[in-house]
């Protein structure tokens, strides 16, 4: 999904169909979920975190929600359990399609074009690197293996309280210490949140201090309390 085309046409769409402030704070709120999980067609979204990012009461987001629905920006499948609901957002732009032809300033041989083609897939390819330095499910599909919904939804939970940042650096000390998966990562989370580390600089403190007091590595005593926790 194109973000700004999709804004543009939802402010498009409110001439015409338009929302209550309620329903277009839920919708950002749907979006900004939906692009921390890397534009998937379906996501799931917990009602905690709708909560915090629209300021709402879960009975106003249902509400809200019901709007959406029937005005169709959006359908949503609700699960049994505690289990979140899974949403998918509307398509409110058309997609475009075709090619630059000679006429729309391409030169006849074709060069020029091509050379912008090459041009517009570097930038894409980086654009998709530092998206995977950047966020915790592109992080996590790249380096440890598929990504389903319910650790998609832990991650994106973790990430509100804490950081993407962190997340990231939970993912990269599990991967370094042979143990690639999300409840090692998650583990290490923890700990930090009960300490207190909220910044990325603060997490790498935690694991230099030990050491630089000459005391023993309680960090390391630490990752071996949390591998035998997820052996267990």
């Amino acid at each position: 999904m194109n973000f700004i085309k999709a804004i543009n046409a939802f402010y498009d769409q409110q001439e015409y169909n338009p929302l209550s402030s309620g329903a277009i704070s839920l919708w950002f709120g749907l979006m900004h979920v939906n692009n921390k999980a890397r534009w998937r067609e379906e996501f799931s979204a917990p009602m905690t975190v709708l909560c915090m990012k629209t300021s709402m009461s879960e009975s106003s987001i249902r509400k809200a929600r019901q709007e959406l629905v029937e005005k169709g920006y959006l359908t949503f499948v609700s699960r049994g359990g505690n289990q979140a609901p899974v949403y998918q957002l509307a398509v409110l732009y058309e997609e475009e399609t075709g090619s630059v032809s000679d006429s729309d300033g391409g030169s006849a041989n074709g060069k020029e074009s091509g050379s912008r083609n090459a041009l517009v897939k570097q930038n894409e390819t980086k654009e998709n690197e530092d998206e995977v330095v950047r966020n915790p499910h592109r992080f996590y599909e790249s380096n440890v293996g598929t990504l389903s919904p319910f650790i998609a939804e832990q991650m994106t939970q973790w990430a509100d309280e804490l950081s993407d940042e962190l997340v990231i650096e939970s993912l990269k000390l599990a991967i370094r210490n042979n143990k690639p998966f999300f409840s090692y990562a998650e583990a290490i989370l923890k700990q930090w949140k009960a300490t207190g580390v909220r910044s990325l600089n603060e997490a790498r403190l935690a694991r230099e201090k030990p050491k630089s007091k000459g005391k023993p590595n309680e960090q390391k005593a630490l990752f071996d309390k949390l591998r035998k926790e997820v052996e267990v």
